[in-house]
Order: C-alpha cells, then structure tokens, then sequence
C-alpha cells in the first residue's frame, strides 16, 4: 500500500476503499454522503483534480472494481453507480440540476429534481463529456470527448456531440 493510498484511508474513514485502491493524497472526497470503491481502483489527477461530492446524508457513489477514474468530477444527490472495468477522464458526472427548471425556481423552496446516474461496466466515458441526471450508460459503450449526454445511451453504443447522439453505426 502507498503512502497516498494510507493517507486517504486515514483522511477518510467514513468512506470504504477497496483492496487493491490507489489512489493520490490529493483526492477530494466532499460533503456527508458515502463514497465506496471496488477492488482495483485506480485514481489519477493526471488530467485535472479528481474530486468526489455528495450533498447529502443520503447519497452514494458507488465505484466498481477495476474502475480507472482521471480529474473526473463527480457529484451526487442521490446515487451515481460506476460499474466495473468503466475509465472516466475528466469529465463531469451531476446527477441534479441543483434547481428547479422554469419559473418556479426563482421561488425559495422550489422542488428540485434529482435522479440517479448509472454507467455501466467497461463503459468509457472520454474528456470534457458531461453525464446529467437520469442518464444510465450502457455496458462497453463509449462517451467521446466533449459530448452532453441527457439521455440513456445504449449497451455498445458510441456518442458524441452536444446533445449526444450514436455515431457508431449500429
């Protein structure tokens, strides 16, 4: 075990790290959710600062085995699942909006809408891609750089694009 990889484990204790995790002390885990990775992770800030955020007592990250993670931004309100083998570069994963959408959210109190993000194993999701609320990934597929994705993308699909769509020929 690395010196990082002890240093997080004693940094953050309420969160469980798999055996086998690796990862760099300057990994931000944020806010009072839970955060658990597999067997085999590997986190990187090669590309950015890998930070993982949650907003409330009640939300997860959920990081498979074998997960490769490099400056992605993660943030749950409610439950983002990374499946197993999937690569995340730097990219954003938000599973709200963080307000209401239309009038209504110029008004103090007004509902906001949270839904769960899954992306599913071996999936890779590229540089500069954006996943929202709601979105599951499917297994293999391929999220490419810069890509918005607000909608479910097929099991060995490849997208691209603002918003996504399959360019992969299937």
């Amino acid at each position: 075990m690395s010196l990082s990889t002890l240093y997080l484990r004693l940094r953050y204790p309420r969160h469980r790290f798999g055996p086998g995790f690796e990862g760099p002390w300057q990994l931000r885990i944020r806010g009072p959710g839970r955060v658990t990775f597999g067997r085999d992770v590997r986190v990187r800030n090669a590309s950015g600062r890998t930070a993982l955020l949650t907003f409330g007592p009640e939300a997860r990250i959920d990081i498979g085995d074998r997960v490769e993670i490099d400056g992605a931004g993660l943030m749950a309100a409610s439950i983002i699942d990374v499946g197993d083998e999937a690569i995340l570069g730097p990219c954003l994963v938000v599973d709200t909006d963080f307000h209401a959408v239309g009038p209504a959210r110029r008004q103090e109190g007004a509902p906001v809408t949270r839904r769960p993000i899954r992306i599913g194993r071996s999936a890779w999701v590229q540089g500069k891609s954006t996943i929202v609320k709601g979105v599951s990934v499917g297994e293999g597929a391929v999220v490419r750089w810069g890509a918005l994705v607000a909608s479910d993308v097929a099991p060995g699909a490849v997208v691209m694009g603002n918003p996504a769509v399959d360019v992969s020929g299937r």
